[in-house]
């Protein structure tokens, strides 16, 4: 009786060991599950998270190109003609920003017999503009400088007889458009109307209208 009771205590001793182990080893299987699925779900934010600032980024690299290409060229040169007593009268290129004494300057200043009484030295450059600095004694009628031109704007102008200075004053006629109608008039002729000045090349509609009421023809 005695053996039969002692293998029965070592029986359940046995048994009640191998429970334990089980549910030691199950507590362990269940924790390294839990670890790996935490592994695996930082893994898919952090590739989530990487894969959304990728697209975050090109975007933003795609808006930039977009805004350069978008933005709108603007040109800060302009051109013009000085003439008159300076001491290196031509063609210049300045910026928009620059006056009339820049372009002064940049034509080496004015003579000692210049007559600079006429000139608004504070205007702001346009492309295009002729400035004629006159001398001395000189005849305001005979100019073109930045205020006569303001005043002699109704005055009418004969494309036959005119100058490149007459030209001048008109609006839209820069130094280059004054030269190429003096060019076809002296290859083809007279002109018989003012229409016939649509045929100089540079000189289309738009600028025609502008300076038609000062044109005229005899």
């Amino acid at each position: 009786m005695n053996q039969i009771k002692y293998f029965k205590e070592i029986s359940l001793g046995v048994l009640f060991f191998s429970v334990l182990l089980i549910l030691y080893f199950s507590f362990l299987k269940n924790s390294e599950n839990t670890d790996h699925m935490d592994d695996v779900v930082t893994l898919e934010t952090l590739v989530e998270d990487g894969a959304e600032d990728g697209v975050k980024e090109k975007q933003n690299d795609i808006e930039n190109k977009l805004d350069i290409e978008e933005a709108p060229s603007i040109s800060s040169e302009v051109v013009i003609d000085i003439k008159g007593a300076v001491k290196k009268p031509g063609v210049f290129s300045l910026e928009t920003t620059e006056r009339v004494i820049d372009a002064v300057d940049a034509a080496g200043g004015v003579l000692e017999n210049a007559d600079t009484k006429h000139i608004n030295f504070a205007q702001m450059l346009e492309d295009e503009m002729y400035i004629y600095i006159p001398e001395i004694g000189e005849e305001i009628s005979q100019t073109v400088d930045l205020e006569t031109k303001n005043q002699i704007k109704g005055e009418m102008i004969n494309i036959n007889h005119a100058d490149e200075n007459d030209f001048a004053t008109l609006d839209g006629i820069g130094p280059s458009k004054a030269a190429a109608i003096i060019d076809y008039r002296d290859e083809n002729g007279s002109f018989k109307t003012i229409e016939d000045l649509l045929n100089v090349t540079g000189i289309g509609e738009k600028t025609f209208d502008k300076i038609k009421e000062r044109l005229k023809v005899n």
